[in-house]
């Protein structure tokens, strides 16, 4: 029981599991933005995605600098937070083309759900140095 409540009581723990609520919100908004764009407003897709992920990420730095690291917004962090997501999609497409790869007859889909640990743990890592309190 000790060993469970030194677990929960962990710092780390705490930061990765209100990260991980962060992205389901931020996941859901991008979900709701993408079919407003699309389904109600007729954007055009690319427009319409790419407006989506910029203002998911936005809300992604917001929710994560106040509830999760509970730090105070900066320009320079916000920028940096954009690099650290740029560089995790450029990894997560690379891990997607190794399992199309590896993996030729599974779901388009599963593959691309079979990413998001990566992806996860990658942007917690450098969005906890980046975020963290020093």
């Amino acid at each position: 029981m000790q060993f469970i409540h030194t677990l929960v009581s962990n710092k780390i723990i705490q930061r990765f599991t209100g990260f991980s609520v962060v992205g389901i919100i931020v996941t859901l908004f991008s979900m709701l933005l993408m079919y407003l764009f699309n389904e109600v407003f007729y954007m055009n897709v690319y427009i319409a995605y790419t407006i989506a992920y910029i203002l998911s990420i936005l809300v992604s730095f917001v929710l994560n600098s106040l509830l999760v690291f509970k730090v105070k917004a900066k320009s320079t962090a916000i920028f940096w937070y954009y690099v650290i997501y740029l560089f995790s999609m450029v990894l997560g497409l690379l891990i997607l083309n190794l399992f199309t790869y590896t993996l030729p007859d599974w779901n388009k889909t599963l593959l691309s759900y079979m990413v998001i640990p990566f992806t996860m743990v990658f942007n917690f890592i450098f969005v906890s140095k980046l975020l963290n309190k020093k």
